[in-house]
């Protein structure tokens, strides 16, 4: 089987990197893996920043504590790092972090390539021997229908097609990684709520598994995605906020880097510190950049 991803075909040094990561959890019972992500797109003041957290699923409950007892809050919340978020952030070996710094993020999108995509996705759904009457295959066409008709509109925002079809498309490199180089076959994703998680009543959850299929070219077929369906922005519980922390926390100090001719610096003293202070997560964020 081939085994090559895309994943590590964009970052040359991932397997160095993961491998390091994976001796950090040692001891530990790995049967599958979780992704978590936050974005921060489209702010005039900031960079497009994604961040994508894996981590192992079986510690998921421990995570779970763990975060809440070290991380209470989301970075918007905090005025201030503590030594104890600061120490969880730098010590803490179940995180595996992938940020992304994009520039011109709507060129990431071709339009005519994708409603070519979302057309010929619809017609090979239409015309396979599945269940038609089960409600989430049926969700999951009325999407299809949707997106097609939207890019038909004059007025369709280029801007939120492109953060989603980012987003769907980096999950699944990330899971096609999984599958492949971890066998990987129960993965589960927590993305950050938002309006790319909304977009077209979650139009990304479905599209993360056409583009996964895509990827691997039936390398692997036993195996299941857990993906909700929709995220709205109004949900006042959401049962993932937790594991979405870590992400929002490394998003939110990525996006307020700043370039000068002298290096890199944080537009708040908050985020200042966590670059200096956590340097080793920082570093391995930015030795490998994605500048798409």
């Amino acid at each position: 089987m081939d085994k090559k991803t895309n994943l590590t075909k964009s970052i040359p040094d991932l397997m160095e990197k993961w491998q390091r990561y994976k001796r950090g959890l040692k001891g530990i019972k790995i049967t599958d893996w979780c992704i978590s992500s936050d974005y921060c797109f489209g702010d005039p003041d900031k960079l497009d920043v994604a961040t994508f957290t894996i981590f192992p699923i079986d510690c998921m409950r421990i995570i779970n504590r763990e975060i809440k007892e070290n991380l209470p809050h989301d970075i918007k919340k905090v005025k201030q790092f503590s030594e104890k978020e600061l120490n969880y952030l730098k010590n803490s070996k179940y995180f595996f972090n992938i940020s992304f710094v994009i520039e011109n993020l709507k060129y990431a999108f071709n339009e005519e390539k994708a409603r070519k995509e979302f057309s010929d996705t619809l017609k090979a759904y239409e015309t396979m021997n599945i269940d038609k009457n089960n409600e989430s295959i049926k969700e999951r066409h009325k999407q299809l229908v949707e997106i097609c008709n939207y890019l038909k509109q004059k007025s369709h925002s280029t801007k939120k097609l492109s953060q989603m079809y980012f987003v769907a498309q980096i999950v699944s490199t990330i899971m096609e990684f999984l599958l492949i180089k971890e066998k990987g076959r129960n993965l589960r994703w927590c993305s950050d709520r938002g309006h790319i998680a909304s977009f077209l009543d979650g139009i990304m959850f479905t599209l993360v598994p056409v583009y996964l299929h895509h990827y691997l070219k039936n390398r692997v077929i036993d195996y299941y995605i857990h993906l909700p369906l929709e995220i709205k922005e109004t949900d006042k519980e959401y049962p993932y906020d937790t594991f979405i922390r870590v992400p929002d926390i490394i998003t939110g100090v990525m996006s307020s880097l700043v370039f000068t001719d002298i290096g890199l610096t944080v537009q708040k003293e908050k985020h200042c510190h966590v670059l200096s202070e956590i340097l080793v997560i920082i570093r391995e964020l930015l030795l490998s950049p994605v500048i798409i």
